[in-house]
């Protein structure tokens, strides 16, 4: 049986997945934002009806807060295994994102190789993290918090999302891009 600490920890983990804030998950579960803080700092143990109205809030399953897990040291992802997600540019086309790295209960960082075609638009919300982006090939446009970076063959750009960031392909040719995505409980691009 988990700790409330532990407890305590997947709720919170489960809150930042979502982009949540406590207020949220609070009007989400009719419970106060103080005392879901107290439960993700493992200051107190959730009754049962609290916990299936935080599990409720956070569409996740109750047990998921309490079963017993035990997670790998190590996952290798191999090419054949590889997992695509499918989103939509700022133009409504759809662009897939090939991630490299599996999802792991304690991980924080994501690794996607997203290869785009001229003129695509991406825009990414604002979340929790960093990202570190490297150009393989081709020739991007970053536009974080207002300021524009173009990337070519080889360079590479660091960030914090808290504001989110467009992506535009330039050029004639489709661009590669590799994305190191670091954010607290929750993985993704």
């Amino acid at each position: 049986m988990p700790t409330k600490e532990e407890v305590g920890q997947r709720v919170r983990l489960a809150r930042f997945r979502r982009d949540m804030t406590l207020k949220e998950v609070a009007n989400r579960s009719g419970m106060s934002a103080t005392h879901i803080s107290e439960i993700e700092r493992g200051k107190t143990s959730p009754t049962i009806g609290a916990l299936q109205r935080i599990a409720a809030a956070l569409e996740e399953r109750p047990a998921h807060f309490v079963e017993e897990q035990s997670s790998p040291l190590a996952v290798v992802v191999r090419r054949k295994d590889r997992t695509t997600e499918y989103k939509c540019d700022a133009a409504k086309r759809t662009m897939d994102i090939e991630r490299l790295t599996a999802d792991v209960p304690w991980g924080t960082l994501t690794v996607v190789r997203k290869v785009s075609e001229p003129g695509d638009i991406f825009e990414r919300s604002a979340a929790l993290g960093e990202a570190v982006l490297y150009c393989v090939r081709g020739m991007v446009r970053y536009t974080v918090r207002g300021e524009s970076y173009v990337l070519r063959d080889g360079d590479t750009i660091q960030f914090t999302l808290e504001d989110g960031y467009t992506s535009e392909t330039l050029g004639d040719d489709k661009c590669e891009v590799i994305g190191f995505v670091a954010c607290p409980g929750r993985r993704g691009w």
